[in-house]
């Protein structure tokens, strides 16, 4: 079984923990992903230079996503606008087969041979604030095969867009009182993870991939698991909608 690597917060354990969260569920927009909690938000409602973490808006990857083929993954074309004050600043994260500098791929534990990760992050700053609506687009020369926890699946060739907004602005790390007692080894990782970081989550349209198989890379009784905890974020994401109403 692969993993992913344990630093990044959306690991299946981290998950979990989210569920129990419902201010963080009846926020969650695309991939079903909880919102950072509003204690670890920005209170600063000026632009701010934090690194950036987007995942793709796949619809069916509640979680973890990878494409078999980097090197096709790359052919296409990757750019993210932030836009602010009636103005629009484009971030080419990657083209041509190559990353552009400060852009790398989330990377996974023990993965197989020419495969990438559906996330990305930057080591480079940009200006981020709370006010800013996102569009992200992709361009798919080819068919891209990609395998989850619970399916594999297709993302066919063509021209992806979809807006949204930060899941996250995060200045300095605040320990969260549930961590209080944890190693400072822990609180460092963790302080290193979050720090002066923007993450883009919340998207409003999804990406459909073709599934082609409903066996991923976990076991089955893992991905049992995981299908639970997918019905209980989406009945506490329903109740949540129903809520807002």
């Amino acid at each position: 079984m692969r993993k992913l690597r344990s630093c990044h917060r959306w690991e299946l354990a981290a998950c979990v923990l989210a569920t129990s969260m419902a201010v963080a569920l009846n926020q969650a927009q695309a991939l079903d992903m909880a919102k950072i909690p509003n204690e670890l938000q920005t209170k600063n409602s000026e632009p701010v230079k934090r690194t950036l973490s987007l995942k793709l808006p796949l619809s069916q990857p509640v979680f973890h996503w990878t494409f078999k083929s980097k090197s096709d993954f790359l052919a296409g074309k990757l750019v993210l606008h932030v836009l602010r004050g009636g103005k629009s600043t484009p971030i080419t994260i990657f083209e041509k087969g190559k990353f552009y500098d400060g852009w790398e791929a989330m990377e996974l534990r023990n993965p197989k041979a020419g495969e990438i990760y559906f996330g990305f992050q930057s080591s480079k700053k940009y200006l981020t604030a709370p006010g800013d609506r996102l569009r992200i687009e992709f361009l798919v020369i080819k068919d891209l095969e990609g395998i989850g926890p619970t399916k594999t699946g297709i993302l066919p060739a063509g021209t992806y867009t979809s807006t949204g907004s930060y899941s996250g602005l995060i200045d300095e790390y605040a320990v969260p009182e549930h961590a209080m007692d944890l190693p400072e080894e822990t609180v460092t990782k963790l302080r290193k993870a979050y720090e002066f970081k923007a993450f883009l989550e919340n998207w409003e349209k999804q990406w459909s991939l073709k599934i082609t198989s409903e066996e991923g890379w976990l076991e089955p009784a893992q991905r049992d698991t995981v299908e639970k905890l997918k019905k209980l974020m989406e009945q506490e994401g329903s109740k949540g909608r129903k809520h807002n109403e």
